[in-house]
This record gives C-alpha cells, sequence and structure tokens, in this order.
C-alpha cells in the first residue's frame, strides 16, 4: 500500500479529534443535536487549522445512517464513501483553479437534482476568495435560497476578500491558531501512536516552527521522522529547518552587549560559513530578544508560545539591556529584515544593523546626554538674549536720532508717484565695502535662516544679492522694489537680529530694488504746498481659526496689514 502522509493519515474523524477548535466543534453539535442545520456556512482562519477537515465532519455528521448525529459512526456507506471522497453527495471544489462564472453555473444546475446516498448534497467550496466578482454574483441568489436538501460550506484564509452581500448569508466561524502546547501535545500522541521516538525539545522546536498550524507541523514531523536515523533529535531538527541554534544565538547577544564588533562580525561569517540564511539569522535573533523583554516584564515565558528557551540563559543575558535598549534593538532588526528584501548585498545589510546594535545608545544614556548639555544651552540661551537686549537699544538710539522721514514708513501718495527705492532706513550713509567678511556675513544670514526654519524669509532674501556694509548699514539689492518693500517691512527686526548676533555690533539693514533709482528723491520745490499725511486705511482683524488657508499663507508671506478697501459711490 502507499505511503500516506501523516497530516492525511491522521486528519480528524469526529469533531472531538479536533485540536485547538472547541469553540467551533461545540457549536456545530449542538445545532445537529437540536435540528438547527443552516444551508450557508462560512469557514475562515489560517491554513493547517482544520477548515476543511470540520466541513467533512459537517458532512459526514449529516449523512451517516445513524443521523443526523454529531458523532458519525464512520462506518456506514456514506461515512466510508465521504472520508474517500467517492461520495455522490459532498462535492469539494477549489475556487482557486475553478473561480469562474461557468462553473458556477453548472453547480446552479446540480443542486436541484436530489441526493444519492445520504439525506443532505454538501457543497465545500475551498478558498471561496478566489471566486471572479461574476462568480459571486452567480453564486448570490442560490446562496440564499437553495433547496432543503443543500447545504453550502465556504472556506477561506482571507475572509475579507469575500463579498459582504455572501457573509450575510452565511453563519460565519472563524478558526483561530492552534497553541503551540496544542500542537505538541498532538505531536506527541502520534509519535507514540506510531511508535516513533522524538525528543521533547525536538516536537517543542516543531510546534514552535508551526506557527500556529498543526498541517504545517505534521508535515514537519514527517519529513524529520523520514530523515532521522532512530530518534527524532532537536539538533536534527534544527539541521532540517536551517535554525541557527540557541548556542550561537547566546555567543552573539553576549557579544552585541559587550559591542565587540570584531567578534559580532566573526559569529556572522562563521554562520555563513555553515549555510545559514541572513534572514533566519536576523529572526532567531530578534526572538531571542522578545523573549528577554518578555522575561524582565513578566518574569515568566509559559503560555505565551515564545522562542523555547532555558531559563539559565535568559536569567543572564536578561541583563545586559534595559528594557528601553531591547526594543530598540528589536525594532532595529525588523528594520533591517524589511531591506533584506530589496538590498543588493544582504550581508552588507545584515553586517550594517548589527554594528549598529553595537554601537547606538538606550534613551536612558540619551536623556542623561541631554541633562547634561542642558546648563550649556541655558548659557547660550541667557547670552542670545543679553546680546539683543543691547541691539534693541541700539535699534532705540538710531531711531530717535534718525529724521522723522527716514524713521517713520513713507505715507501713502494719493495719486501714483514716480518709483523710489524700498529701504529699511533710508539709503546707506558712508562708503560700502563688499569685502570677503560681508560675503561670509551674508551667507551666515542665509544659513541661520535656514537652520531656524524660516522658508518664507529665506525666499525672499535668496531673490537678492549682498552689495557692501559700512560700520553701520548692510546693504541688499533687489531685482524689483516688490521683494526689497517685502524684506524692509516684515522680516528687517529678523535680519538685524541675525546679523547682529554674527557680526558683534547692530547693523541697520538697507533693502533697495534696483528697477529704482539710486540717488535720494528730489526735494520739494519751494513753492509747492507741504504734503499732507494721508491716514493710513483701518486695519482689519481676522482671527486665525476664520482665516482661509490661501489668506493664511499670504499673511505669512507679505505679512498681516490689512486693511478695508473703501467703494467709491458712482
Amino acid at each position: 500500500m502507499a505511503y500516506v502522509a501523516l497530516y492525511r493519515k491522521w486528519r480528524p474523524e469526529t469533531f472531538k479529534d479536533l485540536v485547538g477548535q472547541e469553540h467551533i466543534s461545540r457549536t456545530l453539535s449542538n445545532a445537529i443535536t437540536s435540528g438547527r442545520i443552516g444551508h450557508a456556512y462560512l469557514f475562515s482562519g489560517p491554513r493547517g487549522t482544520g477548515k476543511t477537515s470540520t466541513a467533512k465532519i459537517f458532512a459526514r455528521a449529516l449523512n451517516c445512517e445513524q443521523g443526523p448525529t454529531p458523532d458519525p459512526c464512520g462506518e456506514c456507506e456514506p461515512c466510508r464513501k465521504i472520508g474517500d471522497g467517492s461520495s455522490m453527495d459532498v462535492f469539494e471544489i477549489d475556487a482557486a483553479s475553478n473561480r469562474g462564472i461557468d462553473e458556477i453555473r453548472d453547480l446552479r444546475e446540480t443542486v436541484n437534482f436530489a441526493p444519492v446516498d445520504g439525506r443532505y448534497k454538501v457543497y465545500i467550496i475551498d478558498e471561496v476568495h478566489m471566486l471572479t466578482t461574476e462568480a459571486f454574483n452567480a453564486l448570490l441568489k442560490t446562496l440564499e435560497e437553495p433547496p432543503a436538501h443543500v447545504v453550502f460550506i465556504l472556506a477561506t484564509t482571507e475572509a475579507h476578500k469575500v463579498p459582504a452581500t455572501i457573509q450575510s448569508r452565511c453563519q460565519r466561524y472563524d478558526f483561530r491558531r492552534i497553541t503551540a502546547k496544542e500542537i505538541e501535545a498532538r505531536m506527541a500522541h502520534i509519535v507514540a501512536s506510531m511508535d516513533i521516538e522524538a525528543e521533547p525539545e525536538a516536537l517543542s522546536m516543531i510546534a514552535l516552527q508551526a506557527d500556529g498550524g498543526l498541517r504545517d507541523a505534521l508535515s514537519i514531523l514527517d519529513q524529520c521522522a523520514s530523515l532521522a536515523e532512530g530518534t527524532v533529535t532537536a539538533d536534527r531538527v534544527r539541521r532540517i529547518l536551517g535554525l541557527v541554534g540557541h548556542d550561537w544565538i547566546y555567543k552573539l547577544t553576549a557579544a552585541l552587549a559587550g559591542k565587540k564588533t570584531q567578534e559580532v562580525l566573526e559569529i556572522l561569517a562563521e554562520l555563513l560559513r555553515e549555510g545559514q540564511d541572513l534572514k533566519q539569522i536576523l529572526v532567531e535573533l530578534s526572538l531571542h530578544l522578545r523573549s528577554l523583554m518578555i522575561y524582565q516584564a513578566a518574569g515568566s515565558l509559559e503560555q505565551l508560545d515564545l522562542y523555547e528557551e532555558k531559563q539559565e540563559a535568559l536569567e543572564e543575558q536578561a541583563k545586559f539591556f534595559p528594557a528601553d535598549r531591547l526594543m530598540q534593538m528589536i525594532g532595529r532588526l525588523h528594520e533591517a529584515l524589511t531591506e533584506l528584501k530589496w538590498s543588493p548585498q544582504p550581508r552588507i545589510t545584515v553586517e550594517v544593523a548589527l554594528l549598529s546594535l553595537c554601537r547606538e545608545e538606550g534613551n536612558g544614556e540619551a536623556a542623561a546626554v541631554q541633562a547634561v548639555a542642558a546648563p550649556a544651552d541655558e548659557a547660550r540661551l541667557a547670552q542670545l538674549e543679553a546680546k539683543l537686549a543691547q541691539v534693541t537699544a541700539a535699534l532705540a538710539k538710531g531711531a530717535a536720532a534718525a529724521a522723522p522721514v527716514a524713521a517713520m514708513p513713507a505715507p501713502r501718495p494719493a495719486r501714483p508717484a514716480q518709483p523710489r527705492p524700498a529701504a529699511s532706513s533710508g539709503e546707506p550713509v558712508g562708503a560700502l565695502t563688499a569685502d570677503e567678511s560681508g560675503v561670509q556675513l551674508w551667507h551666515g544670514l542665509l544659513q541661520e535662516l535656514k537652520a531656524r526654519n524660516k522658508a518664507p524669509v529665506l525666499a525672499c532674501l535668496q531673490q537678492g544679492r549682498f552689495v557692501g556694509m559700512n560700520q553701520s548699514q548692510f546693504v541688499i539689492a533687489f531685482g524689483n522694489s516688490l521683494m526689497a518693500s517685502l524684506t524692509a517691512r516684515n522680516y528687517r527686526a529678523l535680519c538685524e537680529e541675525i546679523l547682529a548676533n554674527l557680526a558683534g555690533r547692530a547693523l541697520r539693514l538697507v533693502a533697495r530694488g534696483e528697477d529704482a533709482p539710486l540717488a535720494p528723491p528730489p526735494a520739494p520745490r519751494p513753492r509747492k504746498e507741504p504734503e499732507v499725511q494721508i491716514e493710513s486705511p483701518p486695519r482689519v482683524e481676522i482671527p486665525p481659526e476664520e482665516r482661509p488657508p490661501a489668506l493664511a499663507k499670504a499673511m505669512e508671506v507679505f505679512g498681516d496689514n490689512i486693511v478695508a478697501v473703501e467703494e467709491e459711490n458712482s
């Protein structure tokens, strides 16, 4: 007789044989006992958790000669035919390869025929989420109102891809991942029944690698039993699965804790020479660090399905790192695992990640560094405030000594006037020099604006160029008077503060437009009446929460001097 794989040979025959799905087996058994048998069921959950096996047990329970019963006999003809797949009343359809509308139309034509051997015709549609939209639409009406002798069982690993219209017509049962302890107990029962010798550590290792799927665990056990010479040992399982092993992980963790970069690289090179996978190295290291983190927090690893660890090793290595450092290291390893998918040189990616773990400091050390640096920051802030006070006093003296016309903003002309230069304090007084110190001061001003994240001011000043400076003034020329006026009106105070800090003395910012005459405007004619100062229009105050986004951006660039516009009466 041909060899039968373990996961097929030990497929559950009754609801009592289901592992880890007691909530589902109990519900279905009660439904059969009470006669509340639905017409459509949706089984969803991870792979290898018993969805198809439960569907076949349910079909056998409905069609057993002694039933419907939650405990089918397994010996009558309907039970045997359903078990070996020869029943004419149970149809197992793979939606991945029969996903079109034509297959569903054929199904709709066959549902009306009466069962051949049993009471019910059971349609098991596996991976139902693979059906096309048209196929789902064709199935919809039949699924909602099938004949009384038909039961649909839809199985899927991705329930979110099943349309809501289909789910609303089904009773949904969610299969959960099987715990490592439950998988280990089931494998222990199987190896005892088949006279296979296996170490408990080997079974525990297989259960962890199965990741909640009993079918995966039995497939790994089948492979290990075939290759093992006598006993299935932990070392044999580790070699078959390509695992790194605890000893190497413990050595690597100790080297990382001691910041021994050369030893870390040597361990990595040795593992690669033995044929270990880079991804597996990072996965097992992150699992070990997770065990250390949980051990520090809870003091026990029971019932957590963690990486199989020795208590002595956990007690020793949990002292190497603080809790926040462990979380930081696990995050860095996960980043490296993501980078491995796209890296042209995976080994370099792993080496960089491990070396960064040797050199990065924990949050506690960073906080200590910040605490030491705090007094220095406070001293620097006090120094800047003192310089700002000096600059403010110097500006006040200059404003008092200057002429009223130079100190006050120019009045708005009643009629269009000749263009005049935009300046913050009039035209430069005294000879200007554009030497290396002035150029450095100009570049320093731009760099400081960039460092302070003053993007609007920086964008405006980059439209101009440094012309020259003297003992008290710093002159910038712009291509047009609009930018010069904007700089003088809105950004002068900030620029003068930065210039004073850089130059060590108060400097007056002069901004002028190159499209305007460089000479001051001519004096008014003697016979002309003195200019009458026109009252500025009233300011309009708009609260920040009422400003539209476009207006808020304009006020950030051009200032918040908003005036009311009076409409002329016709």
